[in-house]
């Protein structure tokens, strides 16, 4: 998978994101919060050159987005339909 820097404000979830979407005060995501404050995002977030869209780390996407990143880290996919749903890619 090849990785590469995005500006967070292109990155679009994706309409089949089964996760669910994390506010402010809910337990998970002031944990996932925490964590990327204390230690960083450790893993990119997965995004379909071909779609456009994010295909994961939506809630990791969601905090730094709040937390004001401007870039981070992708890895690109370019699995797409019906395939890429099932198995989250």
């Amino acid at each position: 998978m090849n990785v590469k820097m995005m500006r967070i404000d292109l990155l679009e979830p994706s309409h089949y994101n089964f996760r669910k979407d994390l506010q402010h005060g809910d337990p998970e995501y002031e944990k996932l919060k925490r964590s990327i404050e204390e230690f960083g995002y450790v893993e990119p977030i997965i995004w379909n050159e071909k779609t456009g869209r994010v295909v994961g780390g939506h809630q990791c996407l969601k905090v730094m987005k709040d937390q004001g990143f401007e870039n981070v880290q992708v890895g690109i996919s370019g699995v797409e339909g019906k395939s890429s749903e099932n198995r989250g890619v």
